[in-house]
């Protein structure tokens, strides 16, 4: 009986083998592959994974960038292909920059991206950051609210205070989270399934819509006087506190606005004491700042703020001729109009 058994059994051994190795080949070849074929991306998908956020990190570690963008979906480039936001076309240009705007980007995420080039020791020259004006906004989806690849990445660096007053923070040590953090351990293409199909794919943003019109959009803007009090506020502060303990310079922009569309939304006292406010207080903790509010006409937006192809160019070349030699040598085509 006892010999039946482990004769069974001995059968079952050398094909369970036999699997096992070619699993562990198999997903061992698509890691490698990965790696090769996408070692680094244009920008952070809408739905980046904690290890792609890893991966970047250590991209920009390994090839130190000049010049780090912190920014949101302006910067990200709603609506248009990865290579046609500014900071694409500064690197296509010879620009040593690396693009960390997220889709949905706010002063919370940059602060938390912050702390994670400083814990992990990257420090370039210069660190730019877009403040708008919309993120302020406390009934704006990004106002307090931490992107889950960013969350999940940088828990441990988070304070108390910052769990109790940002969203999105994982909590969960459940079964299935341990599930998911082993699995991303093991394989770079389930860890990395939505950056991928998004490389390969697009984003769905990217299809063109109609143009909306100003009542569409009201109510992206608060009016209400900004003040420490506000999320974004101290998180702003917070933010270049730490990049200016780390010893990395800051230019801060003020998002270009489509004023033409949004006139009589924000074209008012209290909004551009807002502008003022903001500038004033990065100058305050140490940043340059230059204010590109009106800087752009009407037709270079598909809405309030997201600029088209055409608005893209103008703001690279505006960014290269700001950063100047932090930006490495890029040679952009095309002078940049003044801003007003």
């Amino acid at each position: 009986m006892r010999w039946s058994f482990a004769a069974r059994a001995s059968r079952w051994i050398a094909p369970t083998l036999v699997a096992l190795l070619a699993i562990v080949s198999t997903v061992a070849a698509e890691n490698a592959s990965l790696a090769r074929w996408f070692p680094h991306l244009l920008r952070f998908d809408s739905d980046f994974s904690p290890t792609y956020l890893q991966r970047e990190l250590a991209y920009v570690r390994e090839r130190p960038p000049q010049t780090i963008f912190l920014g949101d979906s302006v910067v990200w480039g709603y609506r248009l292909p990865p290579a046609a936001n500014a900071v694409s076309l500064l690197e296509s240009h010879g620009c040593a920059c690396a693009n960390f705007a997220l889709k949905a980007g706010s002063p919370p995420n940059y602060y938390v991206l912050a702390k994670l080039l400083v814990a992990q020791g990257i420090r370039p020259r210069l660190v730019v950051i877009e403040i708008n004006q919309k993120a302020f906004n406390a009934a704006d989806d990004t106002y307090q609210t931490l992107d889950p690849g960013i969350a999940g990445l940088a828990a441990p660096l988070l304070s108390a205070e910052d769990r109790a007053m940002l969203r999105g923070v994982p909590s969960d040590d459940g079964l299935r989270a341990r599930v998911d953090r082993d699995l991303d351990s093991l394989s770079l293409v389930y860890a990395m399934r939505a950056d991928i199909r998004a490389t390969l794919y697009g984003d769905v943003d990217t299809v063109v819509v109609p143009h909306p019109t100003a009542d569409i959009l009201e109510g992206t803007y608060d009016l209400s006087p900004l003040t420490e009090g506000n999320v974004g506020v101290r998180y702003l502060e917070r933010t270049l506190d730490t990049l200016r303990a780390a010893g990395i310079s800051v230019l801060a922009f003020m998002t270009p606005t489509n004023h033409a569309l949004m006139h009589d939304y924000i074209d008012a006292p209290q909004y551009r004491a807002n502008v003022d406010y903001l500038a004033r207080l990065a100058r305050s903790h140490g940043a340059r700042v230059v204010d590109w509010d009106r800087a752009f006409p009407g037709e270079y937006f598909f809405d309030n703020a997201h600029l088209r192809a055409d608005g893209q160019r103008r703001l690279a070349a505006m960014l290269a001729a700001t950063l100047g030699a932090a930006a490495g040598p890029v040679a952009l085509p095309g002078a940049p109009m003044s801003a007003r």
